[in-house]
């Protein structure tokens, strides 16, 4: 089972660091003091005289704290638009944990026609979209890859695509809202899975167990997963923040199934691995 660096970990790591970096340096001037008097101190920190160990201390806390994801993990799940002629959605994605903190998962039916077609041009993807409004921003698509059995025979085992996300205002995306970690060669089991019906500006979401419906295909028992929820991930070992390992997206068997209630995946395996470190180069 491969399973790429978890965001979530790195992200209670950052917090745990600037907090143990404030409690030393409150311990400088707070020894021998109730645990109560030790978190009333912590203010205190700020006061200490300057000095080059203080600063870089305080510079220290002050990166960690701006590397932090500003919007809850369920925001790393938005609504993928089509922004030329009438802006809307049709379909979903996710952001996902990358060395260049800039890559999407989605279906490929969701990006690319399949054999003899090509590409969608022309997108852009809301993380956390409600209500008609981007809480985190529109973030236009970059590049889009899918794997060479979709190119060339709309293969559904391999019915999944990445998308590079151009940066705004100097971020990438996954600084905005982290990324969920992809996981491949895993086992389906307890999954969550979140997808954007088009005819909503609200997701849908729905935590069954995962089968194995071939060995190539995944499939779950959800209600309401209509038309546009294509592209949503499924969530292994979901948490309570709203996020997990992306082990499939809605597509595959039927390019996702031809009931609302029944939703298909292709199988996360080698292909999609290497898929996945072909498009974390761009």
């Amino acid at each position: 089972m491969e399973l790429h660096t978890r965001a979530r970990a790195t992200r209670a790591g950052a917090v745990v660091a600037a907090l143990l970096t404030a409690a030393l340096l409150s311990s400088a001037t707070t020894t021998n003091r109730s645990s109560a008097a030790h978190t009333a101190a912590l203010p205190q920190a700020a006061a200490l005289s300057p000095g080059p160990a203080a600063a870089r201390a305080a510079a220290a806390v002050s990166s960690l704290v701006h590397e932090l994801p500003n919007f809850p993990d369920s925001y790393r799940v938005g609504a993928l638009f089509a922004l030329t002629g009438q802006v809307h959605h049709y379909c979903t994605a996710s952001v996902v944990d990358s060395p260049h903190r800039n890559l999407v998962i989605t279906a490929a039916h969701c990006v690319h026609s399949g054999a003899g077609g090509g590409y969608r041009s022309g997108l852009g993807f809301a993380p956390g979209y409600r209500d008609s409004t981007y809480p985190a921003g529109m973030w236009r698509v970059h590049s889009e890859l899918v794997a060479p059995g979709w190119r060339e025979s709309t293969d559904p085992d391999v019915d999944v695509a990445f998308l590079v996300m151009e940066p705004r205002d100097g971020r990438n995306i996954e600084d905005v809202v982290g990324g969920n970690p992809l996981e491949t060669g895993g086992q389906p089991g307890r999954t969550r899975m979140i997808g954007y019906p088009d005819t909503t500006d609200a997701p849908v979401s729905c935590t069954g167990t995962a089968t194995r419906y071939s060995d190539t295909q995944l499939r779950i028992y959800c209600p309401g997963f209509t038309a546009g929820t294509s592209g949503g991930p499924w969530l292994a070992d979901p948490d309570p923040w709203g996020g997990g390992d992306v082990t499939g997206v809605i597509g595959g068997y039927q390019y996702g199934g031809n009931s609302p209630d029944i939703s298909y995946s292709s199988y996360f395996d080698d292909q999609v691995e290497a898929l996945y470190e072909q498009a974390a180069t761009e």
